[in-house]
């Protein structure tokens, strides 16, 4: 019977009298290692020291592998995360946050209320607008030159007192981008549903903190300002220009009509037209009570009467003057009354339209100029620039991702070149570990 049988049969033997996982575990690095078991001829079967002695290598290498693990834990993770927390408490410059409510909103508008809900966000969209509107500058490079310029804003942060790892143009190479560096220290955030924002602006003092927070407060104001004072005067221009014009068009109607009633010396032709009719009304009555007297005379037989001779005279006469009124009303020549009558009316009419189209567009300024005051856009200070006690380090992310990467170069000239290169020198960890232990 060779050993691997003998090792067989000893461990049938074991299972069916029950063992314990460490004996089993025992027994599996018996049967590994080849040790005979007591079925072997000359051997007898593993002595209690024995299998006590590979308990207890087992346990060893256990507690090696643990430890191990520990320490690629604390390697990678403790010291990365010790190392960050050591720059935050000890190097980083914590920063004093200066903040600020604030909202732009008409005459005519107020904020919504917070028990208005969704509805309250189509009401006040005038207000949202303006709101967005005014953030965008504020974050705009614009914004950030004017800091720059009038308050040396990015030179604050260039300061030797701030860390290497937070500061603007640091000498490592980090935060070169002003308007990137401004958008990390300057903050806007809008609260739809109320309608406000709140602006958030960080420094090394708090007096700067303040300082740098209410030169954007003003600069924000008369950029809303002159905004809404631009977007006024062109309206008022463009309808003041038509007002004008229809002025212009008033003048020269009245003087086309002046033209027409000099030209055909009749100031009022209407009521010489009217004078005209009623004459020949009149003169046409005493023309028909002639004629009547007349023919009175004639159906009589009274041929010789002294009478009918000045009936008859006073008959042509009359009809004559009759004749003569119709022609003035009507001449083919052109001087007649009736066409000094359409040419004035003409006239008159253009004169009426030009009226109606001055009068409307000066009801339309007048209009604009109450709805212009009724939405001019204001600048409303709702909390003033204050800021916070006590400073706080704000760029953990800028300062976490330099140490790592570093540190994660480091691990890879230790760690990774020498396996690279085939080497096993002290630079494993399990056995930098394992000699640690045996000393």
């Amino acid at each position: 019977m060779d050993n691997e049988e003998r090792i067989r049969r000893w461990r049938e033997r074991q299972q069916a009298g029950g063992t314990s996982p460490a004996a089993a575990e025992a027994d599996s690095e018996a049967a590994r290692l080849g040790w005979a078991t007591e079925d072997s001829p000359g051997a007898g079967a593993p002595a209690d020291a024995d299998v006590e002695v590979m308990r207890e290598t087992i346990l060893e290498r256990r507690r090696l592998r643990v430890r191990s693990l520990v320490l690629r834990a604390a390697l990678f993770v403790g010291i990365p995360l010790l190392a960050v927390l050591l720059y935050v408490a000890l190097i980083a410059t914590p920063l004093y946050r200066g903040e600020a409510v604030f909202t732009v909103q008409t005459a005519s508008q107020s904020a919504p209320s917070p028990s208005a809900g969704l509805f309250a966000v189509g009401s006040a969209g005038s207000t949202i607008s303006d709101a967005f509107k005014a953030r965008e500058y504020i974050l705009s490079r614009p914004m950030m030159e004017t800091l720059q310029q009038r308050h040396a804003f990015l030179d604050h942060f260039a300061s030797p007192e701030m860390d290497v790892l937070t500061r603007f143009n640091s000498p490592l190479g980090f935060n070169r981008d002003p308007y990137a560096y401004y958008l990390k220290r300057v903050r806007v955030q809008v609260d739809v549903q109320e309608g406000i924002l709140h602006l958030y602006v960080y420094a090394r003092t708090k007096e700067d903190a303040v300082r740098f927070g209410n030169a954007i407060l003003s600069a924000a104001e008369s950029h809303v300002n002159a905004l809404s004072k631009k977007m006024s005067e062109d309206q008022i221009r463009s309808l003041t220009a038509d007002v004008r014009e229809a002025e212009q068009d008033v003048q020269q109607s009245r003087r086309a009509l002046a033209a027409v009633q000099a030209r055909r010396g009749d100031v009022s032709p209407e009521q010489t037209a009217t004078a005209v009719y009623q004459l020949i009304s009149q003169l046409q009555l005493q023309l028909a009570e002639a004629q009547r007297q007349r023919n009175s005379l004639l159906e009589q037989g009274l041929t010789n009467s002294p009478l009918l001779p000045r009936l008859k005279a006073q008959v042509e006469e009359l009809q004559a003057q009759i004749a003569d009124q119709k022609r003035r009303l009507s001449n083919p020549g052109g001087g007649s009354l009736l066409r000094t009558l359409n040419e004035v009316e003409g006239a008159n009419a253009n004169k009426e339209i030009a009226q109606a189209r001055y009068q409307s567009a000066l009801n339309t300024l007048q209009e604009a100029y109450l709805k212009i005051l009724e939405q001019r856009r204001y600048f409303v200070t709702i909390v003033a620039m204050s800021a916070g006690a006590f400073p706080k380090v704000r760029d953990v992310l800028s300062i976490a991702w330099p140490i790592l990467f570093l540190l994660a170069i480091v691990y890879a000239l230790l760690f990774g070149l020498p396996r690279i290169r085939g080497e096993t020198g002290p630079v494993r960890v399990t056995e930098v570990f394992t000699r640690w232990r045996r000393r």
